[in-house]
C-alpha cells in the first residue's frame, strides 16, 4: 500500500494517462476536446481517398466529446429504474463502466474512472472530491481521512488526480488551499466519499 507522496503522485500520474486515454472522445465541458475528437478520430473515418460523404462523417468526430450525454442518459435511466446500485463502490464502477463504453465524461465520469482504477491498484487513503463551490469533482490520495474541507488538514502527502484537466500534482498542507484557489477559484473541497 502506498504511503509517500511520491508514491501517490506516481499512481495518479498513471492514472490521468490510464482515462485519458480510455475516455477517448474527452468531455462535452472542455472545448479543447472537440478540436482534439477531430484530430485523433476523423481520418479512421475518412480513410485515404475520402468521398464527400466520408468527408462529412469524418468531420463529425468533432462532436464526439457529446457522448457524455449518452453517459449521463444512462446512469439518469439506472437511477430511475432502481438498476443503481446503493453502495457507493458498486456505483462508482457502474458510473466507470458507462463512461469508458461511451469514451466521454466530464470531470464527474472522468474522476469517478480515475478512483475506481486507482481503487483497483490498491491506493489509499482515496477519496473523490467535490469543490465547495460545486464547479469541478477531483480524486485525492494520501488525504488524512476525515480531515475536512480545508486541505491545511490534509497532510503533506495529499495529491490530486484530475483527469479531465489532464494532471495529478502534490497539494502540500501549507499551500493546498492557494493551489486549489488559484486554479479553480475555490480553495476547500468536500470529500463525496472515500476509503481508508
Amino acid at each position: 500500500m502506498a504511503t509517500d507522496a511520491t508514491t501517490y503522485l506516481s499512481a495518479a500520474r498513471l492514472t490521468v494517462a490510464f482515462v485519458k486515454e480510455k475516455v477517448r472522445f474527452g468531455a462535452s465541458n472542455r472545448p479543447s476536446d472537440y478540436g482534439e475528437s477531430y484530430r485523433r478520430h476523423h481520418q479512421a473515418i475518412e480513410g485515404k481517398d475520402p468521398n464527400p460523404l466520408d468527408k462529412v462523417l469524418g468531420a463529425m468526430t468533432t462532436f464526439l466529446p457529446l457522448l457524455t450525454g449518452a453517459n449521463r442518459a444512462q446512469q439518469i435511466y439506472n437511477e430511475k429504474t432502481g438498476q443503481a446500485p446503493s453502495d457507493p463502490l458498486a456505483r462508482f464502477r457502474q458510473v466507470s463502466d458507462i463512461t469508458l463504453r461511451t469514451g466521454a465524461g466530464n470531470c464527474n465520469e472522468q474522476s469517478i474512472t480515475a478512483f475506481v482504477h486507482l481503487y483497483d491498484m490498491g491506493i489509499r487513503p482515496l477519496a473523490w472530491m467535490y469543490l465547495t463551490s460545486g464547479t469541478h469533482a477531483f480524486v485525492v490520495v494520501g488525504r488524512k481521512p476525515g480531515s475536512g474541507n480545508d486541505p491545511a488538514a490534509w497532510g503533506d502527502t495529499a495529491v490530486v488526480c484530475d483527469p479531465w484537466n489532464g494532471e495529478a500534482y502534490l497539494l502540500p498542507a501549507a499551500t493546498g488551499a492557494g493551489i486549489l484557489q488559484g486554479k479553480w477559484g475555490c480553495a476547500t473541497a468536500q470529500a463525496q466519499f472515500g476509503v481508508e
